[in-house]
């Protein structure tokens, strides 16, 4: 890694020695029943609407999963982009074999930017899934506040979009979901203030997996090509609405005080059945 770069916050200096083409250890991974209600059920999503089918987004929580495996900590580290490209349907308690690879670092004002890259491959080798993520690890010394400055006004990202669902926040949501990942962010008010936020943060891929499960409705997905930003701190006592375009490409989460958090765009989209 770069010596004249910036030092990362605490443990996440070990990423210092990771450099971008290391190998996750391979582990094999799937989708029950049980694991996808306790997803469903923290992020508000009805469970029925993807029948003997699983949710492609609780896949999402491997790639914390991978990172571990490496030795690699959690604590601290922020999602900020997560990009799923799907060309199957996978049935629940389908077995897959997940393999990833840490991608190009860059570097940002507030931390370094951690990009991995994350097979799901089945035992006749074909990809039904792969996910290319981003991760903010920030910096040991935060950055300086800039000056005020006359702020811009920005559209209200409610105008021409639809409400089609709601996720409501709370501690023990927001802690359920991430109880696979321990990440120290998600669940300690101490650990979270130490960070600068004023509470514990909601995991980005709940509301992956809610925007997810608002397409489901429209559709069951067999090809699929999402790519969501998180765009805004999202807090363990957030109330969240859902929204879409019209078209069903374009959705968003908008938290109570109207603000943008997370936007998920469906770059493609195939509803049938697309295997000879």
């Amino acid at each position: 890694m770069n010596d004249q770069a910036k030092p990362l916050s605490g443990a996440l200096s070990a990423y210092d020695e990771t450099p971008a083409g290391t190998r996750f250890p391979v582990f094999s991974s799937h989708v029950d029943q049980v694991r996808q209600a306790h997803y469903h059920r923290t992020t508000d999503v009805t469970g029925a609407d993807f029948a003997n089918l699983a949710d492609v987004s609780v896949f999402a929580q491997d790639v914390s999963r991978a990172i571990t495996k490496a030795g690699l900590p959690n604590d601290g580290r922020v999602l900020v982009r997560q990009r799923l490209f799907q060309t199957g349907r996978i049935r629940l308690g389908e077995a897959l074999s997940v393999e990833g690879e840490v991608g190009p670092y860059g570097e940002g004002p507030r931390g370094r930017y951690l990009t991995c890259r994350v097979a799901f491959r089945r035992a006749d080798r074909t990809v039904p899934l792969r996910m290319a993520t981003e991760h903010l690890l920030p910096y040991d010394e935060a950055p300086k506040a800039p000056g005020k400055a006359a702020a811009a006004k920005r559209e209200d990202p409610r105008i021409g979009m639809q409400p089609v669902g709601n996720l409501n926040l709370n501690p023990e949501k927001v802690m359920g979901y991430a109880k696979e990942v321990g990440n120290k962010i998600h669940s300690d008010p101490e650990f979270a203030q130490s960070r600068g936020y004023r509470a514990p943060l909601a995991q980005g891929l709940m509301q992956l997996t809610a925007l997810h499960g608002a397409i489901v409705k429209r559709a069951m997905p067999w090809e699929m090509d999402l790519e969501t930003r998180f765009l805004r701190p999202v807090f363990w006592d957030s109330q969240l609405t859902l929204y879409s375009d019209p078209l069903g490409r374009l959705y968003r989460c908008i938290d109570q005080d109207g603000k943008l958090t997370a936007e998920a765009t469906l770059h493609h989209l195939t509803t049938q059945d697309m295997e000879p």
